[in-house]
This record gives C-alpha cells, sequence and structure tokens, in this order.
C-alpha cells in the first residue's frame, strides 16, 4: 500500500492523545503516520515519537475561546448555536487549507476526531479512505435509546421515561436539522448535503468506519450506526509531563521510611481531577478541595489543574496541587475525584477505583449517568460543592468511595476486567492497518466508489 494515515485532531488532552496512542501503535507496526493538529500541539506530537504537520489556518487562540466559554454551554439551544457558528469560521478555513494539501499529497486513509468532520470530507472529495474516533460514543445521535446532552439522563423507568426519551430524540434531530437550515450556504461549502444521510445517520460521523474509543459495556442500550465499531479505550499519556509543583504542608507528608512515623498507617490517596479547561471552575474545586481536607484529615488529597493554574495555588497548605496527573498511574490512588471527561473515565474504570463524578458541560453529564446507572460512581452537581455545606457533602461522599458497598465493589471489579480486555489502540490499528493495506476504494454519498 502507497500512502499514509493521517490522524487529524484538535490539540486538546482527550481529543489528541487518544490519537497519538493510535498512532504510536501504528508506527510500532509500520505504517507511516502523521498527525495533523494545531501549532500548540506540535510538542506533545513530537513527544510521542511522530511526525506533526501544524495547521496553518488555524488559531489556538481563537479555537480555545469557542471551546472554553465563559459560560456553560449545557443544552441550551442558543448558547450551542452560537457556538457552533463560530466553529464553523474555522472549520471552513481548515477544509481549505486540507483541500489544498490533499492536491498535493493524498493520504491512504484519514482518520478524523469527531469534532473534525470536514478532515473526513475533504478525505473523500479527494478520493482517501474517512474514518471517525470518537472518544464519547454517548455523542452519537440514535434512533432509539436514551439521547444524549440532556444533562445527563438516566435509562427510562415506565411508559412516561420511554415517552421522555422520545420526545427528547425528536428534538435533538430538530435541533439538528434547524441549525443545518440556518447555516445551509456554509455547510454546503464545506460537502454536507443536510444534517442526516438517506439512512438516517449524520453526515458529521464517516459512513465507512467510526472508530467508539470506549467500552461497549458503558454504554447504555440502544441501535449503533451499521458504521460503528467499538474498539476500546485508548489510554495514552504524553511521555515527560511535569508533575507536582505545590508542594503539601510538612504536617501532609507520607512519612519518610527512615522517621518514627514510618510504622504509622498508610492514608488513604484521593486524586481530584478537573480536566484541561474551566480554570474558573478548577478555583471553585480547590478551595472546596481544601475545606474537604480539613474534615478528612486522615486522606491525603491531590488535585491536578491539567496545566491551569487556579488562583489561590500559591496558598495550599493541605491539598498536594499536580500540574498533571498520569492517567496511566492511577493505581496508587484509592479513589478519584472527577469530571467525567472520558480519559479520566477509562482510566479510572481501568485501575478499578471508585470514584465522585462532578460532571460540567458537554458530554461529561451522560458519562456520569453512566458511571451511576452501573454501580460505579456517586454523582455530585458542581452547584452542589459550594461552601461548607458543599465541602462536607463532598467529604462524605469520598468517605463512601473509600468504603464501597459490596454491590459497588463487584461492578469496579467487573469494569476492571473488561478494560483490562481491550486496548483501544491495538483495536483502533488493527481496522486501520487493515484498510491501508487492501487499499480499497472509498465511495462517495451517492453509492459510487473511487480512488
Amino acid at each position: 500500500m502507497t500512502g499514509h494515515v493521517e490522524l487529524v485532531s484538535p490539540p486538546f488532552a482527550g481529543h489528541l492523545h487518544p490519537m497519538l496512542g493510535i498512532g504510536a501503535e501504528l508506527v510500532r507496526r509500520g505504517v507511516p503516520v502523521r498527525v495533523v493538529s494545531t501549532g500548540s500541539a506540535r510538542a506533545e506530537i513530537e513527544a510521542a515519537g511522530l511526525p506533526a504537520v501544524a495547521l496553518e489556518s488555524a488559531d489556538d487562540r481563537v479555537i480555545a475561546a469557542i471551546v472554553d466559554p465563559p459560560e456553560r454551554i449545557g443544552a441550551n439551544p442558543v448558547r450551542l448555536h452560537r457556538q457552533f457558528r463560530g466553529t464553523l469560521g474555522v472549520l471552513a478555513t481548515i477544509s481549505e487549507e486540507l483541500d489544498r494539501r490533499y492536491l498535493e499529497e493524498l493520504p491512504a486513509i484519514v482518520v478524523a476526531d469527531f469534532t473534525l468532520p470536514v478532515a473526513g470530507m475533504a478525505a473523500r472529495r479527494h478520493g482517501a479512505r474517512w474514518f471517525t474516533a470518537i472518544p464519547s460514543p454517548a455523542a452519537i445521535g440514535s434512533v432509539d435509546g436514551t439521547p444524549a446532552y440532556f444533562g445527563g439522563w438516566s435509562p427510562p423507568r415506565g411508559l412516561s421515561g420511554r415517552a421522555r426519551d422520545a420526545a427528547g430524540r425528536g428534538a435533538a434531530r430538530a435541533f439538528k436539522r434547524g441549525v443545518f437550515a440556518m447555516n445551509a450556504a456554509r455547510l454546503r461549502a464545506l460537502g454536507f448535503s443536510g444534517a442526516f444521510r438517506h439512512d438516517g445517520t449524520e453526515q458529521v460521523y464517516s459512513p465507512d468506519t467510526v472508530l467508539g474509543l470506549g467500552l461497549a459495556e458503558l454504554e447504555l442500550q440502544r441501535t449503533w450506526p451499521p458504521a460503528m465499531r467499538f474498539v476500546g479505550p485508548v489510554r495514552y499519556t504524553p511521555p515527560g509531563r511535569p508533575g507536582a509543583w505545590g508542594a503539601p504542608a510538612s504536617s501532609d507528608r507520607e512519612p519518610h521510611a527512615s522517621s518514627p512515623d514510618a510504622a504509622a498507617p498508610r492514608r488513604p490517596r484521593v486524586l481530584v481531577s478537573c480536566g484541561t479547561h474551566l480554570a474558573g471552575t478548577k478555583a471553585e474545586l480547590l478551595e472546596t478541595a481544601e475545606l474537604v481536607a480539613e474534615l478528612l484529615p486522615g486522606v491525603h488529597l491531590e488535585m491536578t489543574l491539567g496545566g491551569t493554574r487556579a488562583n489561590g495555588g500559591g496558598d495550599l497548605t493541605r491539598v498536594r496541587l499536580l500540574e498533571y496527573a498520569d492517567y496511566g498511574e492511577l493505581g496508587g490512588y484509592d479513589a478519584v475525584v472527577h469530571h467525567g471527561g472520558a480519559g479520566i473515565v477509562h482510566a479510572a474504570l481501568a485501575a478499578g477505583l471508585p470514584a465522585v463524578v462532578v460532571p460540567i458541560d458537554y458530554d461529561q453529564p451522560d458519562l456520569a449517568a453512566r458511571l451511576v446507572h452501573h454501580g460505579l460512581a456517586e454523582r455530585l452537581s458542581p452547584a452542589e460543592l459550594r461552601g461548607a455545606s458543599g465541602a462536607a457533602r463532598l467529604a462524605a461522599a469520598i468517605e463512601r468511595a473509600l468504603a464501597p458497598a459490596e454491590a459497588r465493589r463487584r461492578a469496579l471489579e467487573r469494569f476492571r476486567l473488561a478494560s483490562g480486555e481491550h486496548d483501544g489502540a491495538a483495536g483502533a490499528a488493527d481496522l486501520i492497518e487493515e484498510a491501508w493495506v487492501s487499499g480499497a476504494g472509498v465511495g462517495d454519498e451517492s453509492g459510487g466508489v473511487r480512488r
């Protein structure tokens, strides 16, 4: 087979890191790979030993402002549409740049993150295959089941619940059709003829192969698109990331082996994670964590800010602050408090850790609903954690997580074993390599085959 595999991703950890894990596995197998992202991702891509291509048309500051707005997006249709319109401008410039690149050198396969469907459309226009990679399969719409992006609905109970789900699915499809109608000219210029194909699947996902980078066992019951292939989560941490930059107070340190206190019982360790966005939310959570540490002196709390230093970080007295946490090294913790991002969800499941999940936005409430449904975690809202009463509420939830009931222990062990059976990087590489070796042509939207 000639031609390389191109992995196209935004620079954000939850999207980029799975792509890097897949890329590293493909390179190990001798498949030529390039990773396309914005300039800010170059260092991490090259640290993974992969060739980096920086999109000249993508401004990191503009992208960051779109994906990390000052207000929560949630299911608010006005905010969703405003964000979508901002995204369209970025996607248009990326699409034009990729068209120029693919005229000069066409990849054999383009694996596009689900937030960058224009890369897949550009691939198909020029005759390359398009794979979609999606770390959070909950985002994909379906003809049945419980819809996502409504604040994290649980499976229905009874007729009223099924009616709720049907209404939610109808509202979601109507919203997507309405958004397309209001932006039809710009979307058609990008290659989209509508929000949905004739078979009801969404045009933003590949009709060929959608790589579901998650556990099928975690998802709620539903009918998946024919292109869906669950390959498992990709648990990848870039090499060389820094660790702690805020040290705990001397009274909060673990006893040194040679100290008189070395025989003291080991204190439980709990990691608090809030992802790589939302600095203001992290600052609030850090304040709460400090109060929790005071309420739980027998627990060692560590908090990672994902590279964003929250205000007040220099005044830490009880919480050990980490710039980053290695999701592959969670085995040293006894429980985790997290935001429900796909990366930390699957890392915690792989480690068999009980969790308290505090979802904030995007797919996080839906992932939280799945964790609760399967008996894997307790869910709290950000509003429930404010002030002294919120700290008491979180402290009580952490204590329950550190002493989980037998049913939760069994659920955690079941998912820990399931996680061990699925290597998303290898599973995705299997499908990509097979397509790369076969060199099969690609079909256009009308069913024709090109190449």
